[in-house]
């Protein structure tokens, strides 16, 4: 469990300052006219550094934490699924060809403050549907594998908040700050900032 846990840390760390607006001036300044593509580039490195991350949680043990009924199994599936469906509801909410970086006539750089669909009630729609998918993982699979995974997952993402969080204030300042202060984080009517 403990290379699982270093190998979550390592893919986010890598992820988060990927993700910073420092290594992304860094980035405009090496890659010049080309940085059109860091989005791209960027999700493309997501997507790989995470199949060793899933080929070490899936080698870890799988010992069972419970008994699983048939009503946690319905219950974890319906979470797992409201949750899958939640991160599909969330991402019409943004221009998938810039979000995916397949737009390369946009420039980059330029950020529009979006706070409509699912971001009127919450900031970060897509971590609470991720969240979601995986604690019902973990219900119907009731495992230390996928409790171990959820646990971190969690972590990094709460971590992936925080630092989020600072990076958009910094773009859109004061206007970021009030919606940070009239809508919740994760919860709808929960209201729970760091």
């Amino acid at each position: 469990m403990l290379s699982l846990a270093f190998a979550w840390l390592l893919y986010g760390t890598i992820h988060s300052i990927m993700a910073s607006n420092y290594f992304k001036k860094f980035a405009a300044k090496l890659l010049g006219t080309n940085f059109r593509f860091y989005r791209l580039i960027y999700n493309f490195l997501a997507i790989i550094l995470l199949i060793p991350v899933f080929i070490i949680a899936h080698s870890a043990p799988k010992n069972p934490l419970w008994q699983v009924s048939l009503f946690q199994i319905i219950i974890g599936q319906i979470m797992s699924f409201y949750g899958l469906f939640f991160i599909l509801k969330a991402l019409r909410g943004y221009d998938l060809g810039e979000f995916s970086g397949f737009d390369f006539d946009k420039k980059q750089a330029k950020n529009e403050f979006k706070n409509d669909g699912l971001l009127k009630y919450m900031r970060h729609p897509i971590y609470f549907g991720i969240l979601v998918l995986i604690w019902g993982t973990v219900i119907t699979d009731a495992s230390t594998r996928s409790l171990s995974n959820a646990i971190a997952l969690t972590i990094y993402l709460f971590i992936g908040i925080y630092f989020e969080e600072k990076k958009l204030v910094e773009v859109f300042g004061e206007e970021y700050e009030r919606y940070q202060q009239n809508v919740p984080m994760l919860i709808p009517f929960l209201k729970f900032n760091f």
